[in-house]
């Protein structure tokens, strides 16, 4: 039996309906509503609120709550999880890319009342269970993350996965950057990280949230920052999670090899 193609199979499927299609297009352009997709499409709400059920159980779309309404977004790394099956490397970069075109779109009939410079909203599988992933995420972060997603000075990582606990780069002889703080926590099944990250004149939020599944993890993750981000920044901001977290992130959690700054040590921080 073939896995990989098992894992795709209800992605394609999915994939197969022209309207399920033309709402990944519009949600390529940027996260919306489920008013506002309803709104472009001559079909009734039911049947809208069935094609994204649809495109959720394929791992094509996901939701966050945002007070009362529901936006939708397009999970990039399940459309790259489809490319490395399928494409070509041509095609892979290609299409990794378009999965990175997402942006608020303009015109929404309910804008939020602060549209965000970011806006990511990322689901990954993970075949270990929420504590592990946890540690992963706090007490081994320097064995995931690393080049080109740090400044060149850092040679370690640390998140003191603590409530206010920092979030930074060492640096030699004492040096560092503060890249963010714990503004919410409650493990293994939440981190919430504050701060501008490498973004500069930003304030952003970052959440990740573990749901056991099985004997696994599913990560929820959310980015939103307001401030001053270059569209070619925020872009490449979701290309980025997407490999921190669907790749190495998972690499780790699920095998005790690591990619990251401190992977000198590979495994043996996340060894059971």
């Amino acid at each position: 039996m073939n896995t990989k193609t098992d894992e795709t199979d209800q992605a394609w499927r999915a994939l197969g309906d022209p309207t399920r299609r033309a709402i990944l297009d519009l949600l390529a352009e940027g996260p919306a509503t489920t008013g506002d997709i309803e709104s472009r499409f001559p079909i009734s709400r039911i049947a809208v609120m069935k094609h994204l059920r649809l495109l959720a159980d394929a791992g094509l779309v996901t939701a966050r709550k945002a007070g009362r309404q529901r936006w939708h977004y397009l999970n990039g790394h399940a459309l790259d999880n489809l490319a490395a099956r399928w494409l070509t490397p041509l095609s892979r970069r290609w299409a990794s890319r378009l999965s990175r075109l997402q942006k608020l779109s303009e015109g929404l009939s309910e804008p939020m009342s602060a549209k965000p410079d970011i806006d990511i909203a990322q689901d990954v599988s993970i075949a270990a269970p929420p504590a592990k992933v946890f540690k992963a995420l706090t007490d081994d972060i320097g064995a995931w993350w690393g080049a080109p997603y740090l400044s060149r000075d850092a040679v370690d990582m640390s998140l003191d996965g603590v409530l206010g606990g920092p979030f930074q780069e060492i640096w030699t002889n004492g040096g560092g950057r503060l890249l963010g703080s714990v503004t919410a926590i409650d493990s293994p099944g939440l981190i919430e990280i504050s701060g501008p990250f490498h973004f500069g004149l930003v304030h952003g939020i970052a959440e990740f949230r573990l749901n056991a599944v099985g004997k696994g993890t599913l990560l929820n993750f959310t980015h939103r920052a307001i401030g001053v981000v270059e569209e070619k920044f925020a872009e490449a901001a979701k290309g980025g999670w997407g490999d921190l977290l669907g790749e190495r992130l998972r690499r780790y959690a699920e095998t005790g090899v690591g990619q990251g700054i401190s992977a000198n040590i590979q495994g043996e921080g996340n060894k059971p």
